[in-house]
């Protein structure tokens, strides 16, 4: 799931300078979504992409309960987990939570310029 993932994202974003963050963004949430969740128990995990020029987000809905940290602490030496949200928070340039009545949506967003 993870590897099809960062490939929807890479052909998404094929031209974009963002890419390889996006394909990275997109392995970590889908990665957080069926290690953390229902989702991961045979549930759904849905990803989205939106392009614009300059702009892309990355949306990935699953089955969580909505508990989130948006702003994940700093794992230790010995932590084998723990870094898939803090690489999000340092890759992207907005990143978020939504909870709705049948899960939740992390989303990320990227944005560069036409000089990139």
């Amino acid at each position: 799931m993870v590897a099809a993932a960062r490939a929807f994202v890479r052909g998404m974003l094929a031209d974009s300078p963002r890419r390889r963050d996006a394909e990275l963004i997109a392995s970590e949430l889908v990665g957080n979504s069926l290690r953390h969740t229902a989702s991961g128990d045979g549930g759904e995990v849905t990803v989205t992409v939106e392009v614009e020029f300059g702009h892309a987000r990355i949306a990935v809905h699953d089955a969580g309960a909505g508990d989130w940290r948006p702003f994940p602490g700093d794992p230790s030496d010995e932590d084998d987990h723990g870094r898939g949200l803090l690489i999000v928070y340092h890759t992207a340039d907005k990143i978020g939570h939504d909870v709705t009545e049948d899960g939740q949506t992390m989303w990320a967003e990227l944005t560069w310029s036409a000089e990139s």
